[in-house]
């Protein structure tokens, strides 16, 4: 089973739904198209949601592109690997980039992001990660930091690439401008396509559309999605398989969904703990969705054992590539998976110990029609 930050395990009607050619101008593919933009929306508290054929960082691209022009001052915040390629796409389109460099063993606290726009003049966007898979860490207070930059009269622009669909997140009751995300993270569905949730304030029209890619021109999609639509072909079997995925979710519900992501990272943490790792992150800016430690056997080898017990797991990326490995918590997986998972890395480490699905809290299994 791939317990990595993405692609994830999808349910087989997922799958199923995943091989379908239609007309992409079809009644039919509108069909999808409306109905799963209403759920997004929903699920997202958003006014619109565009749909792209891509991965998260096809969203995030068109996200950065159609919010800022080149020469704005924005200020983005990182906390590792994500937060840092945010930042690369945010020069690349030309902006001058003030950066907010932050560890894993901080948070952004309410008054920052005022103190340091005070110091920096003309300041138009604020650009932030909500949940950072390279080093396991999150902004648990995204609210707070958001409603901070409105109040400084600042786009908030949000990659919420492996959040949305995990952990919560709200676009209109927050003040956010725009999130984006994908289908193969949290909404459990297959890779193919980036997500972009926008704001009641952009609902109709994006602001900048200077010297962008026609493919990253959000008001392009906007114009086509107002009748159901994608301005080129998309990818029908990720739309649909999407669909199918989202309608799951309705049935679990998304706050149910929440409270699993959470039970689970915090089942896993717990028993991790007192096995010779040291988990990063801290209680205040842990990630409900991928779990980051450095194991107490090298990487490589740890990886190699847990594969050939069914478990594949991803190690760091950049300087911490060989240092740490990333255990993903996103769609469907429940506290039977994790206990599953704890034996066999209890194995790998050499302990005598294991866990019985008994032991996984309440929280932790999972609802609906997921198997089906």
């Amino acid at each position: 089973m791939m317990l990595i930050p993405g692609p994830v395990e999808v349910p087989d009607s997922v799958l199923r739904s995943a091989a379908y050619v239609v007309n992409h101008r079809s009644r039919e593919f509108r069909a999808i198209v409306e109905k799963s933009e209403n759920m997004l929306n929903k699920f997202g508290d958003s006014s619109r949601s565009v749909m792209t054929t891509g991965s998260g960082t096809t969203a995030v691209e068109s996200m950065i592109y159609s919010f800022t022009e080149p020469g704005e001052n924005v200020l983005a915040v990182t906390f590792g690997e994500f937060g840092n390629r945010m930042i690369e796409s945010i020069e690349r389109r030309g902006c001058e980039v003030k950066i907010l460099r932050k560890d894993t063993d901080s948070f952004l606290k309410k008054g920052e992001i005022e103190s340091f726009v005070s110091s920096h003049r003309n300041i138009t966007s604020l650009f932030l990660v909500q949940n950072e898979t390279g080093n396991g860490t999150s902004i648990r207070n995204l609210e707070e930091i958001t409603r901070e930059g409105k109040k400084l009269g600042l786009k908030v622009l949000v990659d919420s690439v492996s959040g949305f669909g995990s952990i919560p997140i709200k676009i209109n009751s927050w003040g956010i401008d725009a999130a984006a995300t994908c289908s193969q993270k949290g909404l459990a569905s297959v890779p193919g396509l980036g997500i972009v949730l926008i704001g009641k304030d952009f609902s109709e029209q994006t602001p900048a559309r200077k010297m962008i890619p026609q493919y990253l021109d959000l008001n392009i999609s906007l114009n086509f999605l107002a009748k159901h639509e994608t301005p080129y072909t998309p990818s029908t079997g990720s739309f649909n398989a999407l669909h199918t995925a989202l309608n799951i979710i309705d049935i679990e519900t998304l706050e149910r969904r929440w409270k699993r992501h959470y039970a689970n990272a915090e089942f896993l943490r717990q028993n991790i703990v007192g096995t010779g790792a040291e988990i990063l992150g801290k209680d205040f800016n842990y990630s409900d969705t991928v779990v980051a430690f450095r194991p107490p056997i090298p990487v490589s080898e740890l990886q190699s054992r847990l594969k050939s017990s069914g478990f594949e797991i991803a190690k760091g990326m950049g300087d911490l590539s060989d240092k740490i490995v990333r255990v993903g918590n996103l769609g469907i997986v429940d506290g039977k998976t994790i206990v599953g998972f704890l034996n066999a890395y209890y194995n790998a480490v050499g302990l005598e110990k294991s866990l019985d699905v008994s032991d996984a809290p309440e929280d932790t299994k999972l609802i609906g029609m997921i198997n089906q």
